[in-house]
């Protein structure tokens, strides 16, 4: 029986580290956010009701990077906000309504893999109130989808829940139009 239990005992061991790889839920590292991600959406929950999200509209567009040397950069934009009437001289209202349409913030992060939280510490951003603040980002990875859920230290009244879902970027080519364009304008 003794010779019995450690034979049972690294079975059930494997079959568990199999079940665990097959579902996808062994716990995150932080080599697992490295790179580019592009928003896909934005839901905030605003006294139990889910809506586009404060701000940015239910056309939010944004980039979110982290570098495997510690940096991260995050930028978020109502994709769909009016040019400006003048775009060398814009008015102080295309002003007001370009800064509410706009979060954008880089500096330093650490990932805390056993709670699946990522903390961002901005050290420049839109707002001066963000600055040598600590962000908590609580997240899943799902395939290549990275899911965030905030839901404290939100600036909304009666802000439940927000909830963006981004994808990750695909590297970009000579051919690829991301590329052409960037180049067309250094032209």
């Amino acid at each position: 029986m003794k010779a019995f239990l450690p034979v049972l005992w690294s079975s059930a061991s494997f079959f568990a580290q199999a079940v665990l790889a097959r579902s996808g839920s062994r716990s995150p590292t932080e080599a697992d956010l490295v790179g580019t991600w592009q928003l896909l959406s934005i839901e905030d929950t605003i006294a139990g009701e889910v809506r586009p999200a404060v701000g940015l509209g239910p056309h939010a567009a944004g980039v979110l990077m982290y570098q495997a040397e510690g940096y991260m950069c995050a930028t978020l934009v109502d994709g769909h906000r009016p040019a400006w009437t003048d775009p060398a001289k814009p008015t102080d209202a295309e002003k007001i309504a370009c800064f509410d349409t706009f979060i954008a913030y880089c500096g330093t992060y650490k990932v805390d893999c056993e709670k699946s939280v990522v903390y961002h510490y901005p050290t420049i951003a839109w707002s001066p109130a963000f600055v040598g603040t600590t962000q908590a980002r609580p997240f899943r990875l799902e395939g290549d989808k990275l899911i965030i859920t905030v839901s404290e230290n939100l600036d909304y009244p009666g802000m439940e829940r927000r909830v963006l879902t981004w994808k990750r970027a695909r590297r970009i080519t000579q051919s690829s139009p991301a590329f052409v364009h960037r180049s067309n304008a250094e032209k």
